[in-house]
């Protein structure tokens, strides 16, 4: 590695991290907009530039609101283990960041390849075989970051919190590998930017396998921990949750991770399922592109992001919380049994086409209607076998019934 690759790098490292702060503050402001919109409110639109009357539709809000925290007060409570109460949040703030190494934003900037410069590529960690393997271990360090957040505050509600946490990423990382499984197995590859490039040249598998789709989607919702999967903070049950005893700058770090995680979710939604930076008759697929076309690819990626971002944010602001006994049985029960009948259907088309060497778009179209054939008989099935009652009433030990008759 030459210094003019460690120039680029570290260039690279500074965009993100610069671009990924200052979105996830107005992506706030953003949710707080389609808060008020669904609420038929106004929503924060007076804070502009300082010292004018200039108001530029409230933008100036975020960077407020991040003077304001970072001026706070930072308190640390008696009875609190020093050192992991200051780890956590640091923790999992770098582990949000570096699971954005292997990310595509783009597919490459083409230079002038007269002189001998190569394409730069539009992501720090260019072509690492196993990417997808790596984000999804990245984002898993955020369970130590919760839990130990929790453990450290030396509060019943943040440990209660911390647990409900680590109990919830576990069950749906599950069902979420299967359907990255389904994913890998069509594409041939780990690799986030061939998994584009496969989309590209067949289909988007958002179309192809609409199961895993699905199974994706609600599992990256709960990952992120967010309305309806916001068990772990939940503030009827649990005041604030695993950081009750925050605030401040470690405060912000927990804060800036949640939409991190957001951003996370629906890049990788985007490139898994559908199609990246790509854009049928429009983009291409291939690393040969201009400077129209890398530009139009960004802007692609960009576009189909906010969308699913917000996706997601009229998700939370209009479904009520599920109760817990109900969050880990959508992912024991449901999400998991579904994800395997996925996995399995994939793995068979995929050798039957690979075997036979059916590789003709007549084919390709025929495998994607088996597919959500087999999305809506899984779907119909487990609507029939739910129970057409819930009760809700608490379950008493045996002896206490007892005791009662």
């Amino acid at each position: 590695m030459n210094t003019a690759m460690i120039i680029e790098a570290l260039i690279k490292i500074a965009i993100l991290i610069a671009g990924l702060a200052t979105g996830a503050a107005y992506l706030v402001l953003l949710e707080r907009r389609m808060a008020a919109w669904i609420q038929d409110r106004i929503g924060p639109n007076r804070v502009g530039i300082p010292l004018t009357r200039i108001r530029v539709w409230g933008l100036g809000q975020p960077p407020a609101d991040g003077l304001k925290i970072f001026f706070k007060q930072d308190f640390t409570p008696a009875g609190v283990d020093r050192v992991v109460f200051t780890l956590a949040p640091i923790i999992i703030l770098i582990a949000a960041f570096v699971a954005f190494a292997v990310v595509p934003f783009g597919s490459v900037v083409p230079l002038n390849a007269s002189d001998g410069t190569r394409p730069v590529q539009l992501v720090v960690a260019a072509h690492v075989n196993v990417g997808i393997v790596f984000v999804l271990a990245a984002s898993g360090i955020a369970i130590y970051g919760v839990l130990l957040g929790g453990w450290s505050s030396n509060n019943k509600y943040s440990f209660l919190g911390g647990l409900r946490a680590s109990a919830q990423l576990l069950a749906y990382e599950l069902p979420m590998g299967l359907a990255v499984l389904g994913v890998v197995t069509a594409a041939g590859s780990l690799d986030l930017e061939t998994i584009i490039q496969q989309q590209g040249a067949n289909v988007w598998y958002a179309l192809a396998q609409p199961l895993g789709f699905l199974i994706f989607v609600v599992a990256a919702l709960a990952e992120a921990a967010r309305l309806p999967f916001d068990l772990p903070e939940c503030e009827q049950e649990l005041v604030g949750g695993y950081h009750t005893e925050y605030s401040g700058m470690r405060l912000l770090m927990f804060l800036l991770t949640e939409f991190l995680h957001l951003i996370t979710a629906s890049l990788l939604i985007v490139v898994l399922f559908l199609g990246g930076w790509h854009l049928p008759w429009l983009t291409g697929y291939t690393d040969q592109v201009g400077w129209f076309g890398a530009l139009l690819r960004i802007v692609v990626l960009v576009v189909k992001v906010l969308l699913v971002v917000l996706f997601f944010m009229l998700v939370r602001w209009t479904w009520p919380r599920f109760r817990y006994d109900q969050l880990m049985a959508l992912a024991w029960k449901v999400l998991l049994p579904l994800g395997m009948v996925n996995f399995t259907a994939i793995a068979i088309l995929d050798q039957i086409q690979v075997v036979w060497k059916l590789e003709s778009t007549a084919w390709t179209m025929l495998f994607a209607l088996i597919a959500w054939a087999v999305c809506i008989i899984a779907l119909l099935a487990v609507g029939l076998l739910a129970p057409r009652i819930t009760d809700n009433r608490p379950l008493r030990p045996a002896a206490d019934a007892d005791m009662v008759g």
